[in-house]
């Protein structure tokens, strides 16, 4: 039996990935990890890899064009290689658009299928782990949102067809750090940049404060929306006219400079970042 955690480089991930290491023969436990086609931080991707290096292995699974469809082969009669990389700007080349709130398919084609079709690999005829079954674990939490809080411990995950696991459901995200920390393990520093999730970079789902915080902390991820804006003719989130004036990205950064209603600028003392700004004390 192997035990199989996908470990995005998040508290929430590496606290249950130490939960499970802690239960089982750490020969007998996979991680996982997608970059989302390229599209995290540089500084979320250099954690993942220095735990790799010095905590337990970490699999890389990248995305392929050939991820976007079930038939062997489709790509190619789109005239496309299906063994090319798919990064998240060409994802969005290819579908014409970004994702959306209710169009998610990055999380799709760019974490779960790879992930599936190298278990898949792994596990099935002529693979090392022929023959050998499989569980997974996920690092969700209750309390992270009204969709999440009913998340039980134990179900049938149909996308992998095997159980799924949620061990720390009922932790809070303060009790994923102590229990990370108590075991001598290091986090992904952009939680000390004041960020409060650190998948991709930025997300279309990021809040006025986390598109204010990768402005200031982190301008190179702004720039490469502004670029792939201009690339697929399209605005990276969801497309809003304001007196005539479209969302692009440097409209969504001002507006994330403004207080609630999109009118009045804060203060500059509020924009200002130096130093730590974690929310959970991790900086003491």
């Amino acid at each position: 039996m192997k035990h199989i955690v996908g470990f995005s480089g998040g508290i929430d991930s590496q606290a249950c990935a130490r939960w499970v290491l802690n239960r089982h023969d750490p020969a007998d436990v996979l991680l996982t990890n997608s970059d989302a086609g390229g599209w995290e931080d540089p500084l979320t991707v250099a954690f993942v890899d220095e735990y790799s290096r010095t905590v337990h292995p970490v699999l890389r699974c990248d995305s392929i064009v050939a991820d976007l469809w079930e038939t062997p082969g489709f790509a190619e009669t789109r005239g496309l290689d299906g063994q090319e990389r798919l990064t998240f700007a060409r994802l969005c080349e290819i579908k014409g658009r970004p994702p959306s709130r209710k169009a998610q398919f990055c999380t799709t084609f760019l974490k779960l299928v790879p992930q599936r079709r190298i278990l898949r690999e792994l596990f099935g005829p002529g693979g090392p782990y022929a023959g050998e079954s499989f569980v997974r674990y996920t690092g969700v939490r209750r309390d992270e949102s009204n969709t999440r809080r009913d998340v039980p411990f134990q179900r049938w995950d149909d996308w992998f067809d095997c159980d799924l696991f949620s061990p720390i459901a009922d932790w809070s995200k303060t009790m994923c750090f102590d229990y990370v920390k108590a075991h001598g393990e290091a986090f992904n520093p952009l939680y000390t940049l004041g960020f409060n999730r650190v998948g991709c970079a930025p997300c279309i789902n990021s809040s006025k404060a986390d598109i204010l915080n990768w402005h200031a902390r982190r301008p190179a991820m702004i720039d490469k929306v502004r670029e792939l804006e201009t690339t697929t003719g399209r605005t990276f989130f969801h497309p809003v006219d304001r007196d005539g004036v479209t969302n692009g990205i440097d409209e969504v950064v001002r507006w994330a400079g403004t207080s609630r209603g999109g009118d009045k600028r804060l203060l500059p003392m509020m924009l200002e970042r130096s130093g730590c700004e974690s929310k959970y004390g991790l900086c003491e």
